[in-house]
């Protein structure tokens, strides 16, 4: 790497950089051929790192992704509509149509609406531009022609129509215009009005990316250094009242005189740490759970290392599940109501059935809810890409690269291309075309807090979860037997969001037919995230409730009815209808420590720090 871009030369004012005033004419006084002189030679230099850093990373494999497969898919889609020409023909005329009236369209001067609410054309020089207009409007066309040619591609396997979509959508992602300087008016208006500094200020981002990412440019999605575990995120009052080499488990006690005698012990899933459902006093589930009276427990998973990078689901259920619900059963002297958040969802779901095999749910869980969690994998979304034989192989070579850990970089990655234009080249504009550093933003400093996963878990999770659905099918392999979701028979709760990426709502929904215990489902509005952390205070979003139970999500939704606001009153409604009576507050444990511990605080090793087994 040749360091940071040389500085421009000063120019015959004396000052490098300084902005060239506006005029009409280059006459002998115009400066601004000089300022035009600094700008070729800056993108000149910027350039040649570019290329530098192109042809570093063209030696370094994207880690966990789908696109493999998901290219092999792209090659027999094209092979199916070679041996269809005539049906190839008509969806190309199509797609000159679509031209056509594009063309048209702007010829008399109509404005276009499509792609209004999309990210990456919202700024006004977009649609002020004709030019930018043109490639907007243009763009959103093929793109959507594109992903059609997987799904309506004649012959071929309706998994290979979801990989060969996924791989239309990641190019289409790839190639949109804002993506390029010469095509984004945005861009190139700051290019200019700062004399180039700010491709010069973006690519000396790209570079100390590239750098820190070990080969893998993976741009901030929000500032690293604004946001602190315990200072201004995570902060409800809370003690560590257990801790093992796998878990901490933390109490916070009810803000109320009363409390309830049934406690809530959530399971979070461990991709990500536990204070997503903590993250700020205002949108914070535990706290509000709290001030309605419920003394609440939450585990902190520790990132793996070298003692539990061979950890399975067992070790996960034995230090982990059974660990915390018994501790939490024995300080209340009653079974808690179990909470299980997306994979924690199916954890519990696994250490449930185990329990109602030994004949011991009574003595240990109350109820359970499952929040945003699938237990049946038959149709899992696009993240069963991630779990055909292809991608097991290449997981388990990176885990063996990597010291027996799944890397959790390479799950957010994996993550991050289930929506490439929010979550990966939103932040290349950003920060590379437009030169702009990342700013304070706690959800997004949470989704890029990942933590190492052991391989052993791992890899079960895609092979009997994805790859087998052996939880909804009853074969999980669970501490020697196997389990599956009809052994469950505590009351459940089961939440889904309706536009859930990781958990579709179709998906979640199947779990309710395969339950033979007592069940009540709500659909929450929005995804993965703002469809749990909803606080009432927010006043957003709606819900739907549906005491049938029909036979599909989608006739489950035409009956239900919908209610504006926050789910969560319904819920601790549920839970406190099955909370005994109010009694005193437990005891708090002496010389604890406070919340949030210290697994929350582990961060990812550095790139280099990674050691083959």
């Amino acid at each position: 790497m040749n360091g940071r871009p040389s500085d421009p030369p000063a120019s015959s004012d004396g000052e490098a950089g300084t902005s060239a005033p506006h005029a009409k004419g280059a006459g002998p006084g115009d400066p601004r051929p000089g300022a035009f002189r600094r700008l070729g030679l800056k993108i000149a230099d910027l350039t040649r790192e570019l290329a530098d850093i192109a042809a570093l990373a063209g030696e370094n494999r994207l880690a966990l992704t789908a696109m493999e497969p998901a290219a092999a898919a792209f090659r027999r889609m094209i092979e199916a509509w070679a041996a269809a020409p005539d049906a190839f023909a008509q969806a190309h005329t199509e797609l000159l149509a679509r031209h056509t009236d594009i063309f048209r369209a702007m010829s008399a001067g109509e404005p276009s609406h499509e792609g209004d609410r999309d990210r990456r054309f919202s700024d006004p020089s977009w649609r002020d531009n004709p030019f930018a207009d043109y490639m907007r409007r243009t763009f959103l066309a093929q793109a959507a022609w594109s992903e059609n040619l997987a799904w309506t591609a004649p012959g071929l396997s309706e998994s290979d129509r979801r990989k060969a979509a996924f791989f239309m959508r990641q190019a289409s992602a790839a190639l949109s215009p804002s993506n390029l300087l010469s095509a984004n008016p945005r861009a190139l208006k700051a290019l200019f009005s700062s004399e180039g500094r700010s491709i010069s200020e973006g690519f000396e981002r790209l570079q100390r990316d590239f750098d820190a990412g070990g080969g893998r440019i993976r741009p901030e999605q929000s500032d690293p250094e604004a946001f602190r575990p315990g200072d201004n995120i995570a902060v409800t009052p809370g003690e560590v009242v257990l801790r093992n080499e796998l878990i901490e488990l933390i109490r916070y006690h009810a803000s109320t005189e009363a409390v309830l005698a049934t406690p809530i012990l959530i399971f979070p899933p461990w991709i990500n740490k536990y204070y997503i459902l903590d993250l700020t006093p205002e949108n914070s589930l535990v706290a509000w759970l709290r001030d309605q009276g419920f003394t609440v427990y939450i585990i902190s998973w520790k990132p793996a290392d070298e003692t539990t990078r061979s950890f399975d689901w067992d070790d996960y259920l034995r230090l982990g599940a059974r660990t915390a619900l018994g501790h939490v059963a024995a300080a209340h002297g009653s079974p808690p109501h179990a909470v299980g958040y997306c994979m924690g969802g199916a954890l519990l779901c696994v250490l449930a059935a185990r329990l109602a095999q030994e004949g011991r749910t009574q003595d240990h869980i109350g109820s359970l809810t499952l929040l945003a969690a699938q237990t049946d994998f038959s149709d899992p979304g696009d993240l069963s890409l991630f779990a055909d034989e292809a991608a097991l192989r290449a997981s388990a070579e990176l885990i063996a690269d990597s010291g027996g850990v799944m890397p959790g970089e390479a799950m957010a990655e994996a993550f991050n291309l289930l929506r490439p234009e929010d979550l990966i080249w939103r932040f290349v504009e950003e920060r590379y075309l437009l030169g702009q550093p990342p700013e304070p933003f706690d959800l997004l400093h949470w989704n890029s807090d990942q933590a190492d996963l052991p391989g052993p878990l791992h890899m079960t999770s895609l092979r009997e979860l994805y790859g087998a659905n052996a939880l909804a099918q009853g074969t999980f392999p669970a501490e020697g037997t196997i389990v599956g979701l009809e052994h469950i028979d505590a009351p459940v709760f089961i939440h889904a969001a309706r536009k859930d990426h990781i958990s579709p709502f179709p998906s979640v929904y199947r779990t309710l037919q395969i339950l033979r215990t007592q069940a009540t489902f709500l659909l929450a509005d929005s995804g993965h995230i703002a469809g749990v952390v909803n606080p009432p205070s927010a006043g957003k979003y709606r819900y739907w409730t549906n005491p049938e139970q029909p036979a599909t999500a989608e006739l489950w939704l035409e009956g239900a009815q919908e209610t504006p606001g926050s789910w969560w009153p319904v819920w601790s409604a549920w839970l406190t209808a099955r909370s005994g009576a109010q009694t005193a507050p437990p005891p708090r444990t002496e010389d604890a420590q406070p919340a949030p511990g210290d697994y929350v605080r582990i961060p990812l090793p550095a790139p280099s720090r990674r050691s083959r087994a």
